[in-house]
């Protein structure tokens, strides 16, 4: 009986011996590498994750900012066709611009600037360069008049607006990373501008989540002011 007693007791001793050297060892190699491996393979899942959504999230934010970018020139434009009363295009070899070699160009004469007492004609272009990716204006400066009536200071009542032709033609970015194509004008009436408009955001790496192009075709605009 002391015999058995005796080969339990050592029997216990071993098996506590080898669970304590299990435990305190830990993980084995191969449990460790698996679970290594896991773990890197959750987080590179994770990380591809989260750099899709920031690309996504850039991309829509860059389309919002050109739509809206593309809303404010079109507007502008379309507004001063709207006040014209001619218009005039040019798609290649275009006449010089304050200066600059033109690689197209959009010239409006537009009747109602502010010249002192008078209502004259003003010229305003829009055109873009072979070294500038900007779409341009030159024209004359845009007033600040009010509603109040006082033609000896130039103020005709036009409001925020009006051209101010008493000034200097002014040359100034309408539009940045814009390009205006296909300009052409209806052959029967005279009145109604098409054209294409193309925005960028500037970024030449199409790699990159920052490079985004917002194009818009066939669109027209025309004047109101017809002239006989």
């Amino acid at each position: 009986m002391d015999r058995m007693t005796a080969m339990q007791s050592k029997f216990l001793g071993r098996s506590r011996r080898r669970s304590g050297s299990i435990m305190a060892n830990g993980f084995s190699l191969v449990e460790l590498i698996l679970y290594s491996a896991i773990t890197l393979i959750l987080f590179n899942a994770a990380l591809s994750m989260s750099l899709s959504q920031s690309r996504t999230s850039i991309k829509t934010y860059e389309l919002a900012a050109l739509r809206n970018q593309m809303a404010r020139i079109t507007f502008l434009l379309e507004g001063e066709l709207a006040e014209g009363e001619t218009i005039t295009v040019c798609n290649a070899n275009c006449p010089v611009v304050n200066g600059r070699n033109v690689a197209y160009s959009l010239r409006i004469s537009h009747p109602h600037a502010a010249d002192r007492a008078a209502i004259t004609n003003a010229d305003v272009t829009y055109y873009g360069t072979a070294d500038s990716p900007n779409l341009f204006r030159f024209g004359p400066p845009f007033t600040t008049a009010t509603t109040d009536v006082n033609p000896a200071n130039g103020n005709l009542a036009f409001g925020s607006g009006a051209l101010t032709a008493a000034a200097a033609n002014v040359e100034s970015v309408a539009s940045p990373y814009t390009t205006l194509s296909n300009l052409g004008v209806n052959a029967d009436e005279r009145h109604t501008l098409t054209y294409s408009i193309t925005i960028t955001t500037g970024t030449t790496d199409r790699d990159s989540p920052w490079a985004s192009t917002l194009t818009a075709t066939d669109q027209k605009a025309r004047t109101r002011v017809f002239a006989f």
